[in-house]
């Protein structure tokens, strides 16, 4: 009887301990994961970031209605180069607003591509589907492209002038008034306010 009694009450302690043990290393790790992220450490800042490239790479993509789009074939003109994806809730909030622009800038000569980037083929049709997306949309399946760009995350847009010549970053969702300042200063080929 005092032997079960005492195998009980081992049992029980290396169980307590165990929850205790567990329990503080998990407290220790939420204090890591704050104090990380009261200082941003992994953070990319948000907002216009230096694009830290000066020219586009080619590519040619698939584009969701079955052809093959190059950039280069865009290279005359200004273009919106947008990175996305269907699980992204900032692509979901900026969608109606990319379509909005897409569709009045295109006639005033812009090229609006969107690449979709680690997501399914079925996703990305979807989710353009959901928003009515009538600008060219790409899948990047092989992860090529968003790593020649150095894309970090999504949304990402790149604002290239005539030339594929890179005026802007932006990272995050694009508010209205800095998305059409910066799709005005590619149409002039500078990085300040259109003429």
């Amino acid at each position: 009887m005092i032997i079960a009694a005492a195998r009980t009450f081992a049992r029980s302690l290396h169980g307590r301990l165990l929850v205790i043990g567990v329990g503080s290393a998990l407290l220790a790790l939420i204090a890591v994961l704050a104090i990380a992220s009261l200082r941003d450490v992994g953070q990319e800042p948000l907002g216009e970031v230096d694009p830290g490239i000066e020219r586009a790479a080619e590519f040619t993509l698939p584009a969701l209605d079955g052809a093959a789009i190059s950039i280069a074939d865009y290279a005359d003109r200004p273009i919106f180069l947008y990175f996305w994806a269907s699980w992204c809730a900032p692509c979901e909030r900026e969608a109606p607003l990319i379509e909005q622009l897409w569709r009045e800038y295109e006639p005033l000569g812009y090229a609006f591509l969107g690449v979709n980037i680690l997501d399914s083929e079925r996703e990305a049709r979807r989710f353009a589907e959901r928003h009515g997306l009538t600008f060219p949309s790409l899948l990047d399946a092989d992860s090529e492209v968003y790593l020649e760009f150095g894309v970090n995350g999504v949304p990402e847009a790149y604002f290239l002038s005539p030339g594929l010549q890179v005026q802007h970053k932006f990272l995050g969702e694009l508010r209205e008034s800095e998305f059409r300042e910066m799709l005005e200063a590619i149409m002039s080929g500078g990085d300040g306010s259109a003429s």
